[in-house]
This record gives structure tokens, C-alpha cells and sequence, in this order.
């Protein structure tokens, strides 16, 4: 394969991987909209045990 071959994958794969990231972010948007039974506590650390 010839070198503009590779650099026409490599910009479809990041391409697709750009899509595939972007859609599991508004998708987790969209969730985090909707459980909005759970009150949500700002503060400085990250707590993931909730």
C-alpha cells in the first residue's frame, strides 16, 4: 500500500472514531438529563461511588 492509501484510512478510521466518541457523548448527555431523580452535589473532588 502506498503512503497516501495509509493516510486515507488513518483520516476514515479517526473520522469514524470522532463519530463513535461524539455520539457516546451526547448519548451520555442525554442520560445524565434524564436521571434528574438523583439530586447532583457540585464539589471540587470527583466522587464516583454514588
Amino acid at each position: 500500500m502506498g503512503s497516501s492509501n495509509m493516510k486515507l484510512l488513518y483520516n476514515i478510521g479517526g473520522a469514524v472514531a470522532g463519530v463513535v466518541l461524539a455520539t457516546v457523548a451526547i448519548f451520555g448527555l442525554i442520560a445524565q438529563q434524564g436521571s434528574v431523580t438523583q439530586p447532583q452535589k457540585f464539589s471540587s473532588t470527583i466522587n464516583y461511588n454514588q
